[in-house]
C-alpha cells in the first residue's frame, strides 16, 4: 500500500481525509427514513421526469424511455433499502380480495361508459392505436406504472412514516395524474386522477401488485377505445 510506511498518527490523518461517501454510508443514509427525504425523492423521481418532458427538454417521444429509467431507478431504490416482496405487493396472500375489489370497479367503469355512450364524452373521433400498442400498454406499461405509483410509492411512505390514509392516497393519485399532464389535456388529466384515487384505495386495503395492474390494464385499454384517454396512445 502507498502510505503502509508512514508512522500511525500521519497513517489515521490519511484515512480521516479519504472521502466520507462510502457505500456503507450511502446505504445507511438511503434506508433512514422521514418525511421529508420522501418528498425530495418524489420531486425528483417522480416530478422532474414529467417537467422536462412538458417544458420540452426532453422530447415527447422519449417518454415511454423516461418510464422505463424512473422505474429502474425504483428498483435499484428498492434493492438498496431492502424492500421485501410482501412491502411491494408481490403476493398472492390477498390475491383474491384485490381481484374481487379491481373487477368492481372494472365492471363500474364499463357501466359509466354504458351510461355516457349517448353523451358527447365518449363521441370523440380518433384513430384507434395500433395492436403492438396494446400488447405494450397491458403488459408493460401498466405494471410499470402501478410499480412506480402503487408499490414503491407505498413502500416509501409506509417507511418514511407517512401512514395516514388520505394522505397515501391522495399523494399516489396526484403524482399518477401529474404524470399526465404531459399529454396536455386536462380531461385525461383529471380522469386519471379520479382513477388513481380508486387505484390507491384498492391498493392501500388489498396491497397487491397483479391486481391493480390488470385493473388498470383494462380499463386504461377501454379508455383510449373510448376516446377518453385520447392522446395517450
Amino acid at each position: 500500500m502507498f502510505f503502509s510506511g508512514l508512522p500511525d498518527s500521519r497513517l489515521s490523518a490519511v484515512n480521516a481525509m479519504r472521502p466520507v461517501f462510502r457505500s456503507d454510508r450511502l446505504l445507511s443514509h438511503l434506508k433512514k427514513p422521514s418525511p421529508a427525504r420522501f418528498l425530495i425523492l418524489l420531486f425528483l423521481l417522480y416530478y422532474i421526469p414529467v417537467i422536462l418532458l412538458v417544458s420540452g427538454a426532453v422530447p415527447f417521444s422519449f417518454r415511454w424511455m423516461v418510464l422505463a429509467v424512473v422505474f429502474l431507478i425504483s428498483l435499484l431504490l428498492s434493492r438498496l433499502k431492502g424492500y421485501r416482496a410482501e412491502e411491494l405487493g408481490i403476493r398472492v396472500s390477498n390475491l383474491k380480495q384485490s381481484l374481487l375489489a379491481n373487477t368492481l370497479f372494472i365492471i363500474c367503469i364499463v357501466a359509466l361508459f354504458l351510461l355516457l355512450d349517448d353523451t358527447d364524452v365518449l363521441t370523440i373521433k380518433a384513430e384507434p392505436p395500433k395492436t403492438f400498442f396494446f400488447f405494450f400498454y397491458v403488459l408493460i406499461s401498466s405494471p410499470l406504472q402501478e410499480f412506480l405509483f402503487r408499490s414503491f410509492l407505498f413502500a416509501e411512505m409506509n417507511r418514511s412514516g407517512i401512514t395516514r390514509a388520505s394522505a397515501q392516497v391522495v399523494v399516489s393519485a396526484a403524482s399518477f395524474a401529474f404524470l399526465h399532464i404531459i399529454y396536455l389535456d386536462a380531461f385525461t388529466t383529471l380522469a386519471t386522477f379520479a382513477a388513481g384515487l380508486v387505484f390507491a384505495g384498492i391498493y392501500r386495503k388489498y396491497p397487491n401488485l397483479a391486481g391493480v395492474s390488470l385493473s388498470h390494464a383494462v380499463i386504461g385499454t377501454l379508455a383510449i377505445l373510448a376516446g377518453i384517454a385520447r392522446k395517450m396512445s
